[in-house]
């Protein structure tokens, strides 16, 4: 057999021997590209047995194979930068949020020196009662709000800093945690507060873009229900 058939048998991670003994050929590491595969053809066809010549049907058919492996790869390619593309596009995007506030799923809010601190609920189903209270960093409960019987949907609470006992709590980031009696089960519900977008980073795992923001929470764009 030829250096040039060797070479290209070796290429496929094929076995080969030699007249004079019958050492194993190692696996090439290179990739067989398209003029390999037609170097190879055309060795196959000059060394091919006169007496039993290759059926036309199997010349065509490794021929559409290797076609068929050279179209997936190109899909592939094309399928790649099409997707680098759309997360360099929603990079860009989540950049221009940075400074703004969001309203997202979330489980921290702050409280400013003035103003008040809001948020939303988002019930699933009708509820007999539905509470909301406030925590401080420390687990303590600062407010507890009962916003009764509530339908479906999501439900506004918003907390101007003065605590059951009277006090002003101080500004600061607080945890908010909701919870509604359905059908008489207590469950806890999703909350959904404002905050300011402080930067935006790309999950290398999976290419997601997430957001992180003044409350020390990270969010997904997903999670965003409104720009303010």
């Amino acid at each position: 057999m030829s250096n040039l058939n060797v070479d290209l048998m070796n290429k496929l991670g094929l076995t080969t021997y030699n007249s004079s003994s019958s050492t194993t050929a190692t696996k090439s590491s290179s990739k067989l590209g398209q003029d390999d595969f037609l170097k190879l053809m055309t060795t196959q066809l000059n060394n091919q047995d006169p007496t039993q010549p290759m059926d036309n049907s199997q010349f065509l058919a490794q021929i559409a194979q290797f076609s068929a492996v050279s179209g997936i790869q190109d899909m592939q390619s094309s399928l790649k930068n099409l997707a680098d593309s759309f997360v360099a596009n929603q990079t860009m995007q989540a950049a221009s949020l940075v400074g703004h506030q969001v309203v997202a799923v979330g489980s921290n809010a702050t409280l400013g020196t003035s103003g008040t601190l809001s948020g939303a609920v988002d019930l699933s189903q009708n509820a007999n009662d539905l509470a909301v209270g406030i925590y401080d960093s420390a687990g303590q409960l600062m407010k507890k709000m009962d916003l009764g019987a509530q339908g479906k949907g999501m439900i506004p609470f918003a907390w101007d800093g003065v605590m059951d006992n009277g006090g002003q709590a101080p500004a600061g980031i607080y945890q908010i945690k909701a919870q509604a009696s359905i059908d008489g089960t207590a469950q806890a519900m999703s909350t959904y507060v404002a905050s300011s977008v402080d930067s935006v980073m790309v999950d290398a795992s999976n290419q997601q873009i997430m957001l992180n923001t003044s409350t020390g929470e990270t969010i997904k764009m997903s999670d965003i229900k409104q720009i303010m």
